[in-house]
């Protein structure tokens, strides 16, 4: 077995331990309690990406070259793409033909909406009639496209919020209209990782919350047997209903049905020639949506065959094959080049449905979502091992960019200097346009201030202003993969000479002393050159004649490019899955050797405690301390469900209480009513307090699993995943053990107790229960404990508990001239609070019995994630 074939066994265990813990979860509902919402859509997420590395342990590994439109990458792709000077030559069933001069848009303008792949390895089924391949969106793209671009490209500040009420009725009279049985391939799962993506990048939308009480989980039901006008409508929930984009999403839907739901497709030469209206040519979009234009047949896998409006193709197409006849450089051997699309500054539409009236307002939104979204897909589908990041000497003007290229980073080099200082350097940040530098203008830069400048712009404040990156790369210090490049194809004639041909001969002589000067400026300008592994090497091939950066940029990626680096690359991510998932499923493992158990939580909660100091020097603990809390909000949101749904024939919900509760039982047995023996037991009914109890610690529990498998989140408050999701099981364990389930069903069953305007019976159990839940997360429970019940702080000046009270100064506080520690204090009263917190739950199994054949069955799947290692 190579050490492929390994790695992607690997992938594929994880993914089936997943899904039987899924299994194991409805088996055991009691075990899990209101941990059991949150631990599905996790696993569910888990299961997903051991089946995505899976398919990435199995696809070439790729470079790819990204960075905002216009930023001089045509010419860093098809230099890197052609063998030396020659011109860059696709060939198609035989035929070679000039990539750029018939097939590239022409410059000037913004070209592409989809990826290009550039490779010496043909893909196979294309018949030689239809040479031209590619790969297809999916149906869920479509949705994640328009979801994105609703979301990113609008301001819904001032838009009527969608009520629960209404999406409940919404769902009532949607569901008659499926069917037995799946009318397409879609699946469940499908829809669970839309849920997924929509939360990962637009969880703050406040539509996107309210779909997680019980949008998903009857979508995935409903969903695959909806036929597409009705899918249509449910998925337009999604894009707040706006019809043009479920008209589209149901237009395109249909485009891929009729390949019968391919993932690739092949097309005839007339696909790309004439330029002028080829499918690479972001211009071709004109029209989308209408059904006009001109027709272009698409061959499907299986021979399915669909004529489709050349719009409609161009939208569908995520990814298009090229085929270079030649090969450039070494290592295209097994690397592919990919051209993305350049990324786009994202609108603030408010009026959509005024935006929409504009001729070609529908395929702008459109490509700015699929644009930003194939980022999204490609390195979710980790296709790239290295990137060719490319920045203009330009203010920086798309603001999402930072934090693309961050997910990337995170996920390929690792979150923090220390993990990205055990890999390679994948990222070649490739300052544009070179020669624009020594342009000379009335009051410019002087050669000393010009290089930092443009560090600044290019990178400093624009990547480093979010992200510590590119000033503490790893341990060794600041990022020094930077590069410069030039276009020779430009003609600078205020710097070379040239020869009739147009080839550049030389620098002018009356400019060698300037260019000079200007080099040693760079290269004593120690904050600007630090960034470059080389800086008089970078500088000279910035100026190398007909070449521009080229050669030296190839020759720094070439070790790159090696299948052992991607390989790497994937068994990080894996052996972080799978610690992710041994992490989670070992807490509800009952060990047979208790006091190692507990021996090791406690090294687990010290970890912890450790990375929450860290949090604290920080100065983020209090906003750390506002991420666990609960969303009164959201409560409301819950409470409003319960008081307005009508209760269904499974069960019964019994209204809340007013006053005195009756005691039926009692009535009975006076009056001599009470039923036989063998009569039918009566069912007690849960009343809304109880729902209500359940549902909203379901929902904060939820929220706080979301927290530890959010990575960026994670990173900002210094506490890595693996420790936060340490951390917020002590939490929940805490939290169940002291019982705040029971204490707020309490609380709400005692204040609905009496009669009330509606507004107030929603708004009263909500508040009460997020002060509830804010205060464990406050105190953790100890300011309910006497003071010698409370763990002790060993000072200098003595033991002391925990919170303590404070005394109120008679006539208010005398203040120093040196501002108290009052911060410090709490954060380590916090942390000690915490320690002897995890010491309870080891230690109280909290009377639940353990059912022996279920913790065998949860042994037997740890003991094969372990053997994975």
């Amino acid at each position: 077995m190579t050490a492929t074939d390994a790695l992607s066994a690997t992938c594929r265990n994880l993914e089936q331990v997943g899904s039987e813990f899924l299994t194991w979860l409805d088996e055991n509902s009691g075990r899990v309690a209101q941990e059991k919402a949150g631990l599905v859509k996790e696993f569910r997420r888990f299961a997903a990406q051991g089946r995505r590395l899976e398919q990435a342990v199995r696809r070439p590994m790729c470079a790819g070259v990204f960075g905002p439109s216009q930023s001089g990458k045509s010419y860093l792709i098809s230099a890197l793409a052609r063998k030396g000077t020659a011109p860059l030559l696709a060939e198609f069933a035989g035929q070679k033909i000039d990539f750029i001069r018939d097939i590239n848009p022409e410059g000037g303008r913004e070209s592409t909406g989809l990826v290009t792949r550039f490779t010496l390895q043909p893909g196979s089924g294309a018949p030689p009639a239809a040479p031209v391949q590619m790969r297809l969106l999916t149906q869920t793209d479509l949705v994640k496209i328009l979801g994105n671009t609703y979301y990113a490209d609008c301001d819904h500040s001032e838009d009527e919020p969608l009520t629960q009420l209404q999406l409940d009725e919404f769902l009532s009279k949607l569901a008659p209209a499926a069917q037995a049985r799946p009318v397409d391939p879609l699946t469940a799962d499908d829809v669970y990782d839309l849920q997924a993506y929509f939360e990962r990048y637009f969880k703050g939308q406040e539509r996107v919350r309210l779909l997680r009480h019980g949008y998903w989980e009857q979508a995935a039901q409903l969903a695959p047997r909806l036929a597409i006008p009705e899918r249509a409508q449910l998925f337009g929930v999604i894009w707040g209903g706006v019809d043009a984009f479920s008209q589209l999403y149901a237009r395109l839907y249909a485009g891929l049905r009729g390949l019968n739901f391919a993932g690739d497709a092949c097309a005839g030469l007339e696909a790309l020639l004439p330029r002028e209206q080829s499918i690479i040519d972001v211009q071709t979009l004109k029209g989308l949506g209408t059904g006009g234009g001109q027709t272009l047949t698409l061959i499907g896998g299986d021979g399915a065959r669909v004529t489709l409006p050349r719009n409609e193709v161009t939208a569908l197409i995520a990814e298009l094959r090229i085929v270079i006849s030649e090969q450039p450089w070494d290592f295209f051997q097994h690397t592919d080049l990919l051209d993305f699309p350049g990324a786009r500054s994202r609108e603030q539409i408010k009026e959509l449905p005024e935006f929409l009236q504009g001729p070609d307002a529908l395929q702008s939104l459109f490509l700015r979502g699929k644009v930003a979204y194939l980022f999204e897909r490609y390195c979710a589908e980790q296709e790239l091992t290295s990137m060719l990041l490319c920045i203009g000497p330009s203010n920086q003007e798309v603001k999402t960019l930072p934090e693309m290229v961050y997910d990337w980073i995170a996920s390929t080099h690792g979150a923090t200097p220390e993990q990205r200082s055990q890999q390679p350097t994948a990222l070649f940040l490739v300052l544009t346009k070179f020669d624009m530098e020594f342009e000379e203008k009335a009051g410019e830069r002087s050669p000393e201030s010009r290089w930092i400048t443009r560090l600044e712009s290019s990178l400093l404040n624009f990547f480093g202003k979010q992200h510590e990156w590119p000033r503490q790369w790893d341990s060794r210090g600041v990022f020094r993969n930077t590069f410069w490049l030039r276009n020779p194809n430009f003609k600078a004639k205020n710097i070379f000479d040239y020869d009739e041909e147009g080839r550049e001969l030389g620098v002018r002589p009356g400019e060698r002393k300037r260019i000079a000067a200007f080099k040693e400026a760079f290269l004593k300008d120690t904050a600007a050159s630090a960034h470059f592994q080389d800086p008089e090497r970078a500088w000279e091939a910035g100026f190398a004649l007909n070449d521009g950066g080229i050669g030296y940029l190839a020759e720094q990626l070439r070790p790159l490019c090696n299948p052992e680096l991607k390989r790497n690359q994937l068994a990080g991510q894996v052996a972080r899955l799978r610690e992710q998932m041994l992490e989670r499923m070992g807490h509800y493992y009952v060990s047979d050797n208790p006091e190692q158990e507990l021996e090791k939580r406690r090294t687990a909660a010290q970890q912890v405690a450790g990375k929450l100091i860290d949090c604290a020097g920080e100065q983020r603990f209090g906003e750390l301390l506002r991420a666990l809390q609960a969303d009164g909000d959201e409560l409301e949101g819950i409470y409003y469900r319960i008081e307005t749904r009508l209760p269904d024939e499974q069960q019964a919900i019994g209204a809340p209480t007013i006053g005195t509760a009756v005691d039926t039982g009692k009535m009975k047995a006076v009056l001599g009513l009470s039923a036989p023996a063998d009569g039918p037991a009566e069912t007690t009914r849960k009343d809304d307090a109880s729902l209500f109890a359940r549902e909203a610690v379901a929902e904060w529990m939820r929220d706080l699993q979301d927290l530890s498998g959010n990575k960026p989140l994670c990173d900002y408050y210094r506490v890595p995943e693996p420790n936060m999701a340490e951390f917020v099981k002590e939490l929940i364990d805490g939290a169940q053990r002291l019982k705040l389930e029971e204490r707020i069903e309490r609380l709400v069953r005692q204040v609905t107790g009496f009669r009330m305007k509606f507004e107030q019976i929603v708004a009263l159990p909500a508040r009460l229960t997020a002060n509830l839940l804010n205060g464990y997360v406050d105190y953790l429970g100890y300011d309910a404990l006497a003071l010698e019940q409370r763990p002790q702080l060993a000072l200098e000046s003595g033991p002391r508990p925990v919170f303590p009270l404070r005394p109120v100064p008679r006539g208010g506080p005398q203040l120093s001239e040196q501002q108290s520690t009052y911060d410090q204090d709490y954060y380590t009263d916090w942390i000690k609070a915490f320690l002897d917190l995890v010491e309870r739950n080891a230690r109280s199994r909290d009377g639940r019995d353990v059912d022996l054949a279920a913790n065998r069955r949860l042994g037997d799947l740890l003991a094969r994630l372990r053997v994975a290692a």
